[in-house]
């Protein structure tokens, strides 16, 4: 893999991406689309921070209450799969995504009327009779031994919109497409100090090396939140969320849905896999540890699943995801910075908003014209508003 020894090629850049998750590598693919000059740095490996995880749900937010926010995501899932084949097509890797459905089951009376209401609403706000996207309510059955049925006192709840990707084989497929668009990647390069210039930025590595940018991205999941308080003087901007999910080897058929049934999901991936997951921990030690809650999110997920039982666990897995204090993803210039840019905060939902998040940056990095209106829970004045400015 490339080290940071030697710099010299990536000395200067337009941008300078800190951080190589799905959220730094979109934006990186975004800005070489662009015409911009780009360096991808990262303290470890690209893509094995919170992006190195095993789920890779892809689900939209339930259709009351809607809103800006929701309507975002919806609009990225739906292009999703255009994402997929514009990406699998320029490097020839698979990314693992299906557009697979979802399925809950309905154990109570209360339960299945809170679906019927989505399902009605869900006809519009979801655009069926355009997309052909649906939630529906459907009667008891184990979909041939996927589903437990005795869960499904009143039906399961069904949705064909929701859809699921390899995290690991995405990060991969976009890092070959920014190294083939001509960034540099420079992984096991730790950023230790970023200096905003005014016209641009500079950051320093842990070896003593100085890279210049016009812009700087800080994409670097829930380590971002540290370094924009370095920057600021802000504190409790956000923090990190420890998930621990599994995979086994099931052997399962193609084409059946996610299941969901309140804290666990199972996911089947391609090849007979399947993922389960996770857990939301938010005070932990050891950010790379399984324990006991991994244990317990397997044992809901054998009675969720019946056709788990037996199956060969292959790896279990733990990693931080970034949540912001004020919960949504992260974005835009530090206010009074035109060479400091924050993309970060994803949390549960930044696979599926990944491509959305960079096409919105690219238009601002790059000052082009503006096709995609971020909601305003995202943008970084909503989430700097209200508190006090240290140094900047």
């Amino acid at each position: 893999m490339p080290s940071a020894l030697n710099t010299s090629s990536a000395s200067h850049s337009d941008c300078l991406i800190v951080g190589g998750g799905v959220f730094g590598l979109s934006i990186a693919r975004a800005c070489l689309g662009a015409g911009m000059s780009v360096t991808l740095v990262d303290k470890q490996e690209i893509g094995q921070g919170a992006s190195y995880g095993l789920l890779g749900a892809l689900l939209p937010h339930m259709s009351e209450r809607w809103n800006e926010k929701k309507e975002f995501q919806f609009n990225a899932l739906k292009n999703l799969s255009n994402v997929k084949v514009e990406l699998e097509e320029e490097v020839g890797l698979s990314i693992g995504y299906d557009r697979c459905g979802r399925v809950v089951p309905l154990g109570t009376a209360n339960l299945r009327e809170r679906h019927e209401v989505r399902s009605k609403e869900a006809e519009t706000l979801w655009h069926g009779a355009e997309t052909g996207y649906y939630h529906k309510v459907m009667p008891q059955d184990d979909l041939g031994g996927w589903l437990n049925a005795d869960l499904c006192s009143e039906g399961y709840a069904f949705d064909n919109f929701s859809a699921r990707a390899n995290p690991r084989a995405y990060c991969e497929a976009a890092r070959a497409s920014v190294i083939k668009r001509g960034g540099t990647v420079l992984e096991n390069a730790e950023v230790v100090d970023i200096k905003d210039l005014g016209e641009g930025a500079e950051v320093t590595l842990s070896n003593g090396d100085r890279l210049s940018a016009g812009i700087v991205v800080l994409s670097a999941g829930y380590k971002s939140f540290a370094m924009i308080e370095a920057l600021t003087g802000m504190t409790e901007l956000g923090q990190g969320v420890k998930g621990q999910a599994l995979i086994a080897h099931v052997g399962q058929k193609p084409g059946l849905p996610i299941l969901y049934d309140r804290t666990v999901y199972v996911v089947p991936h391609d090849d007979g896999v399947c993922a389960i997951g996770s857990t939301t921990e938010e005070v932990w030690d050891d950010e790379h540890s399984t324990d006991e809650r991994c244990d317990e999110i397997w044992a809901k997920a054998l009675n969720l699943c019946p056709m788990l039982e037996g199956a060969e666990i292959l790896q279990r897995w733990a990693g931080i995801r970034p949540k912001a204090e004020k919960r949504d993803p992260m974005v835009g210039f530090l206010p009074g910075s035109s060479s400091i840019y924050i993309a970060t905060g994803g949390f549960k939902i930044g696979f599926g908003l990944a491509h959305a998040i960079a096409q919105v940056s690219v238009e601002r990095l790059a000052k082009l014209q503006s096709t995609l209106k971020l909601p305003e829970s995202f943008e970084m004045t909503y989430h700097l508003d209200g508190k006090a400015w240290g140094k900047h």
